[in-house]
């Protein structure tokens, strides 16, 4: 009687430390991915952060300098020693050898609007009071501009930019690090970037991307005899295809392949396992994560965020988020087409390149 009371109690304890596994155990099994959904870009963070503390220390550094400099030209040292030149009316300064030991070994404050040559190698930050244009072939440790910033084609920054203004990257230009802007990034054909962050980031010139307007005469999604239902989402247990001009209400989970066809529209967010190509024109009205790639077709809109665990390939004039209500795309890799278009966050961490 007391083993048979013994094993009792045994089993009644295990039974009683499994049940906060119960929720797991039932999703393991029986899984409905519901919870990914809401899951964000991979690092929030302020990329622009290194800027605004560099901005406050170098104001403050100016703020200190000996009575008498006005605001000309002045040669001399920052609190922590390094180098540094205001160039104010000679820009002369910045040619290599105007001084002894180069200006390039030296933080440069560019008080007025500057156009530089070209091949230019800045190997100290500079901070550009006003427009900023540099020339092709141009190499920067980093920049900060109080206006625009525009680099020439073929042209490198090597730790991060940001302007207050928009700034510009010519073809073939390199964005290593972090490139942000309070207003606009726009980028040429073949440049290669890291993590970017802006109001409005556009390849080319074409005006920033909006939502498709919607329409009446989009046919009902009809469920495959496999979906299930969970609450507001619908899981599907095999590769999905939504049909041209279809509307889906609602979020989705797809446990293999999705593919929307040419205008279909979701009302919702989705995740799927698979890959996810979106048709032209087709629009996702929330977030859409894919644990493989994701390919969006001319036109097409994401509110976001958008996620993939390999590459996302936006094709020409396809649009992430608007101005008003910022996102993040978040791939290992990331191709911006021409006219592609994100508001606010695109982070790699394999890097990304333009094409037009």
């Amino acid at each position: 009687m007391s083993v048979l009371l013994l094993v009792a109690l045994v089993l009644f304890t295990m039974s009683w430390a499994m049940l906060p596994l119960l929720p797991a155990i039932r999703e393991l099994y029986n899984p409905t991915d519901v919870e990914p959904l809401r899951m964000v870009g991979r690092d929030n963070a302020d990329i622009s952060r290194f800027a605004r503390g560099f901005r406050d220390y170098i104001e403050a550094s100016l703020r200190r300098l000996p009575s008498g400099t006005g605001g000309g030209d002045y040669f001399g040292r920052l609190p922590d020693g390094t180098h540094f030149v205001r160039v104010a009316q000679l820009p002369g300064v910045l040619m290599e050898g105007a001084v002894p030991d180069g200006s390039h070994d030296r933080v440069v404050v560019l008080e007025q609007p500057v156009t530089l040559p070209g091949d230019e190698r800045f190997r100290l930050e500079v901070f550009a009071r006003k427009d900023l244009t540099g020339g092709i072939g141009a190499e920067y440790r980093a920049i900060l501009g109080d206006g625009d910033v525009r680099l020439g084609a073929q042209s490198v920054v090597w730790r991060w930019i940001h302007a207050r203004g928009t700034v510009y990257a010519g073809d073939a230009c390199a964005l290593f690090g972090r490139t942000s802007s309070d207003t606009r990034i726009s980028l040429g054909k073949d440049v290669g970037f890291e993590r970017m962050g802006a109001p409005r980031i556009i390849t080319g010139d074409e005006p920033f991307p909006t939502a498709p307007s919607d329409h009446a005469e989009y046919v009902q999604f009809t469920p495959p005899e496999s979906a299930e239902q969970h609450g507001d989402h619908l899981r599907v247990a095999i590769d999905l295809e939504i049909g041209e001009g279809v509307v889906v209400e609602g979020h989705l989970v797809v446990a293999g392949h999705l593919h929307l066809g040419r205008g279909a529209r979701v009302r919702g967010s989705i995740k799927a396992h698979g890959d996810v190509s979106l048709g032209p024109g087709a629009v996702v009205m929330g977030a859409l994560v894919s644990g493989r790639s994701i390919v969006a077709g001319e036109g097409a809109w994401i509110k976001g965020p958008l996620i993939a665990e390999e590459q996302i390939t936006l094709g020409p004039l396809v649009g992430v988020g608007d101005p008003d209500n910022q996102t993040t795309v978040s791939g290992r890799s990331v191709v911006l087409s021409r006219g592609a278009g994100v508001a606010g966050h695109i982070i790699t961490s394999e890097g990304g390149h333009t094409t037009l």
